[in-house]
């Protein structure tokens, strides 16, 4: 009798809940589980690097406008003060940073700044600056700069346009104070961001890798 009313309980219990009273097979056979982790497997392949492409592309795209602002925030301060100022850019124990001060019309970056980090902002992780040669043999980033591996820097005078030293005139060394500053990313394959000072008064723009170089021979314009 009562193995009866236990049999009832639990046929009228699996009926309402929907769970089946007959035993079920739990876990997976060696072939299954092969399966899965092959299929796994396989949409990782496909899947992963779109995935870190996208992010290498936000975060070099994040990059630039920081630069981008970066120039034009020093443009500007250098009108407002009435006074030279300068953006250099640098690789420092593995970071792309920027700082934004003073030009000094002896040092190509004054050592209170080098020796401050406090004036030195980071770029992204995993960004970094283009410093190799294209297959024209051209820099992509093509800033002044103090050696191969930088720091490069954009002087402005105090009407904003770019100048080789603080106390020169628009026009005066204004053409070979032209030029831009080109980045890269981790896992961006060939993607790259670029900034440009393109006029000698001192016009601003960003750009982005082409298939084909420019007047300048450059893949980033």
């Amino acid at each position: 009798m009562m193995g009866n009313l236990k049999d009832l309980i639990s046929t009228v219990y699996g009926k309402r809940s929907g769970v089946s009273s007959r035993p079920s097979h739990q876990g997976f056979t060696l072939i299954e589980l092969i399966v899965v982790v092959t299929i796994i497997g396989i949409l990782a392949a496909i899947l992963v690097p779109g995935w870190l492409r996208l992010i290498a592309l936000y975060k070099l795209n994040f990059a630039q406008n920081r630069v981008y602002s970066a120039v034009r925030e020093t443009q500007q301060q250098a009108k407002t003060n009435n006074l030279p100022w300068q953006v250099s850019f640098r690789e420092h124990q593995g970071r792309s940073q920027f700082a934004i001060h003073r030009a000094d019309s002896i040092a190509f970056v004054p050592n209170a700044v080098l020796k401050n980090e406090s004036y030195w902002k980071d770029l992204p992780d995993g960004v970094s600056i283009d410093t190799e040669r294209n297959d024209r043999g051209k820099f992509e980033t093509s800033l002044v700069k103090q050696s191969e591996t930088g720091p490069w820097r954009i002087q402005f005078n105090y009407f904003g346009c770019p100048v080789g030293k603080p106390q020169h005139n628009c026009g005066y060394t204004s053409p070979q104070a032209l030029g831009r500053i080109t980045l890269q990313v981790k896992h961006g394959g060939k993607l790259r961001r670029c900034t440009i000072v393109s006029t000698v008064m001192g016009a601003v723009r960003n750009g982005k890798n082409h298939p084909k170089v420019d007047g300048t021979k450059k893949y980033c314009h």
